[in-house]
């Protein structure tokens, strides 16, 4: 059977084609149209602004019967009500019926999240109400906020302490592609983490079209406007530091030692005292011109320009910055020095949780492509009744899906420049539906638990309709924060990420085909990995039965292709 691949740009990772399988419209129309705020948005709302009566007969858990089983919910609490009123200011005496700590009169407007779309909005008629539904009372925004303030967000590790990770570096030496590798590593962990880089400021206020004299350093003017940006960068980044970010990440050159002297008087003046420098050295000839040809003439400093025009004025703005640069020798200093992007690093004072685990991490990574194979197990027993978990067998049409996935691993795996074939690595959880999923494909697997689907607790085996009946509160728990909510004795999707870990490094560091053959949830978060989504979006991309989904890693992005196979 033929497949049909379909190219996915990571701009359009919020499109229907892959995120919502159908539907349109976008997040602006959304607020247009209904004057509503959406928390997450993955299609089209079916209802839009006021009730529409037509609309709502289409869906069967809207009907009108009375009454219905509601969920409120106050921050972490839950409580299951049974609605029988006909009014907004029924909702509001049957909140105060289960919360009678409330005060009334400091009742505020409640949210409820659109069953199909996800788009959350207030309530403004009780016909929005269906079966098992969630409407979630917001404390204050200064509440919020003096929370927020108190607890920190993202992250919640023993340390609190602020951390700005400096690049260092002559251009064309990999210090973006650093930069942006440990971004999404540490906001995949839930750690906020931003990335400043100078050269978009300069690009933003000056203009892309800066030939290399510009950045002579014999060239005063050119001096003063590049300090001024990187002084722009400096406040901005301080600015989000102290607006609950965690780990800022300054991106420049930082090339003289005077530079790197005001970053660190600037960060110990607003009381940051965790200041590294991560400075990259790359002799190869080979990786710099590849570096110059694959990143640097798609920049906007290049738009329009002749290739060959722009290679040689890149390579001049090179020498100027030579004539001026300063390796890092201060041993007083927190640093990390990685040679030809990962080859050997070199670690620093380098102390703390997290720095250590930036230090692993920068071992591991390298800039060769090669593509990463993700596809569910084939259809289970389970997935045929619609029930969740377990550890059971094919049907007829998952083993059909085991034979296509091996044909199609043998017509896709790449060949080497000699011509010869490329080893490719197979991963499967330890769970008997992916392992058979990949019996079919003759190499070695890697059986990691880490892979495992996520572990639905006293649920497992159920389907989501025995949860709604038999266990309410944790139905509407579930649905409310999908991404925090933890299966009784089982695990929550954030705890799916944290295992994940050792898998995802160990993904960085192979440099051949890899197929994971695994479940929704870790799929899911790995996908959210590689493509660079936030952990809120984790819980609803789809990952489809019978399908591969390709992803080769680039410089600055991720190409994607799906495979439909059944």
């Amino acid at each position: 059977m033929s497949s049909l691949p379909i190219t996915i740009d990571k701009s359009t990772k919020g499109s229907k084609d892959f995120f919502t399988g159908g539907g349109g419209g976008d997040r602006d129309s959304l607020k247009k149209s209904g004057g509503f705020q959406p928390a997450s948005y993955t299609g089209e709302s079916p209802r839009l602004g006021s009730f529409d009566p037509s609309r709502r007969t289409s869906y069967s858990d809207r009907g009108s019967q009375w009454p219905k089983t509601i969920f409120f919910k106050v921050r972490d609490r839950v409580k299951k009500a049974v609605f029988n009123g006909g009014t907004l200011e029924d909702i509001d005496n049957l909140f105060l019926e289960k919360f009678p700590e409330f005060p009334k009169e400091s009742l505020r407007p409640f949210n409820i999240v659109h069953r199909e779309s996800k788009v959350q909005y207030e309530i403004d008629d009780v016909e929005d109400i269906y079966s098992n539904c969630v409407l979630e009372m917001r404390r204050s925004e200064g509440h919020d906020a003096q929370v927020k303030k108190r607890s920190g967000t993202g992250y919640s590790g023993i340390e609190r302490e602020k951390i700005v990770l400096v690049t260092v570096g002559l251009p064309a030496r990999g210090k973006t592609y650093i930069s942006r590798k440990i971004a999404r590593l540490l906001n995949w962990l839930g750690v906020p983490t931003r990335v400043f880089n100078v050269g978009e400021y300069r690009r933003n206020r000056l203009g892309a079209n800066q030939s290399s004299d510009f950045f002579d350093p014999s060239n005063p003017d050119g001096q003063k406007a590049r300090l001024h940006m990187a002084v722009a960068a400096l406040d901005d980044m301080i600015t989000w530091l102290y607006q609950g970010g965690r780990v800022a990440i300054y991106d420049a050159t930082n090339s003289t030692r005077e530079r790197r002297q005001l970053i660190v008087t600037r960060c110990q003046r607003e009381d940051i005292q965790k200041v590294i420098f991560i400075e990259s050295v790359c002799n190869d000839p080979k990786l710099i011109e590849a570096n110059i040809r694959e990143t640097k003439l798609l920049s906007p400093d290049y738009a329009s320009s002749d290739p060959e025009a722009a290679v040689k004025d890149f390579r001049e703005r090179i020498k100027h910055y030579e004539k001026a640069y300063e390796t890092i020798a201060d041993d007083t200093q927190q640093y990390i020095k990685t040679f030809d992007v990962g080859r050997k690093v070199v670690a620093n004072r380098i102390t703390g949780y997290l720095p250590g685990r930036i230090v692993f991490f920068m071992m591991n990574i390298h800039l060769t492509a090669r593509p990463i194979w993700l596809t569910r197990h084939g259809q289970s027993l389970f997935n045929a009744q619609g029930r969740i978990g377990g550890d059971i067998e094919l049907t007829a049409d998952g083993d059909n899906y085991a034979h296509l996935l091996a044909q199609w691993v043998a017509d896709n795996t790449p060949k080497s420049e000699s011509g010869d074939e490329v080893e490719v690595t197979v991963w499967t959880s330890t769970l008997k539906r992916a392992i058979r999923t990949a019996q079919y494909i003759p190499v070695p697997k890697l059986h990691l638990r880490g892979l495992d689907e996520i572990d639905a607790g006293v649920c497992d085996g159920m389907t989501y309709d025995e949860i709604a009946e038999t266990m309410p509160e944790e139905y509407a728990a579930r649905a409310s924060d999908k991404l925090s909510y933890r299966y009784p004795r089982g695990e929550s999707y954030e705890d799916v990420i944290q295992r994940l870990e050792p898998v995802m490094l160990e993904l960085e560091r192979t440099r051949h085909p890899v197929l994971i053959v695994s479940h929704q949830a870790p799929l899911r978060c790995l996908y959210a990995y590689l493509m660079g989504l936030d952990q809120e979006e984790c819980p609803f991309i789809p990952i489809p039965l019978h399908t591969v989904i390709s992803l080769t890693p680039k410089a600055y992005g991720c190409e994607v292709k799906t495979y439909k196979l059944m």
